[in-house]
């Protein structure tokens, strides 16, 4: 159990740095012109917001769901009060792009003790709180709450636990398709989301069409049509790719899930050690 907690780990940052050459750009016939192919090399980012950062880097999303592995390891367990104050100096030691989920959040840690951070309804706060569910004992409320120093607001609540009860059926040795689909009605958001699951042919398309934006109500849609679609993980992460936008964010989730199933099997050794911070995941990794 604990190796595919490990895996599914060091998947959601294998799957932000392989995604984050292509995000933020929305445009899908400019990725067409760049990727061909499954796409199993890291390349430096595209998009002017992210000026500086090189091949096998990671997000923003990343580098905070980096900032809670060693979080975790150092503290020996997750504390959410302790964990905000490691966030606090990994981002004041750290350069990255700062959305508006963490600069407003820090604004209110500056002059709070509240653990409530952001108004936000953005997929990242899931996404960078993946690194989680190294622990085998933690609850719907230690997610959530984790969740909420950066985002908040009913949608975010509905897909966290969404994604927690998958994660935590998959993680028990359930397929996850199966996991996905057991429950889809778990609320009325990932019911609608679930009935706009189409053929993998048409994921580009419908992504361009509904919006590929960072809101979880664009984002989470995408992620369900690619685990829904794919058949491994490469593919899954190559999918998601090419339907552009805020892809680093939407990868982490998808291969959270997938990985949690089935190890990092399908992921060439290159990746696996090749992004910036491999060595250093690997080593909090093997003190925990």
């Amino acid at each position: 159990m604990l190796s595919k907690r490990k895996d599914l780990v060091m998947s959601v940052f294998i799957s932000d740095a392989l995604s984050f050459g292509s995000h933020w750009v929305y445009n899908t016939d400019k990725l067409k012109e760049e990727y061909s192919g499954i796409i199993d090399e890291y390349r430096a980012p595209m998009a002017k917001f992210h000026q500086g950062k090189e091949a096998g880097d990671l997000s923003h999303y990343g580098e905070q769901g980096f900032a809670l592995l060693k979080s975790i390891t150092d503290n020996h367990g997750f504390d959410l009060k302790q964990f905000r104050d490691d966030w606090i100096q990994y981002l004041d030691n750290n350069e990255m792009y700062m959305d508006h989920s963490m600069q407003d959040s820090l604004d209110k840690f500056k002059s709070s003790d509240t653990l409530v951070g952001a108004e936000n309804v953005e997929l990242g706060g899931i996404s960078r709180s993946l690194p989680l569910f190294l622990e085998e004992d933690i609850t719907k409320q230690d997610f959530l709450d984790l969740i909420h120093l950066t985002h908040n607001g009913k949608v975010v609540d509905q897909t966290a636990e969404f994604v927690f009860k998958v994660m935590q059926e998959v993680l028990a040795g359930k397929d996850y398709k199966k996991a996905i689909k057991a429950n889809k009605d778990l609320n009325e958001f990932t019911t609608a989301s679930f009935e706009k699951i189409d053929s993998k042919d048409n994921i580009v398309e419908n992504a361009d069409d509904r919006g590929q934006g960072c809101s979880i109500e664009q984002g989470f849609p995408i992620v369900l049509d690619v685990l829904w679609n794919a058949d491994d993980l490469m593919e899954a992460l190559t999918l998601n790719i090419m339907a552009g936008g805020d892809t680093s964010a939407r990868a982490m989730v998808i291969g959270a899930v997938i990985s949690a199933a089935n190890g990092l099997e399908s992921l060439p050794e290159e990746l696996i050690s090749g992004f910036k911070k491999s060595e250093a995941t690997k080593n909090l990794l093997a003190k925990y």
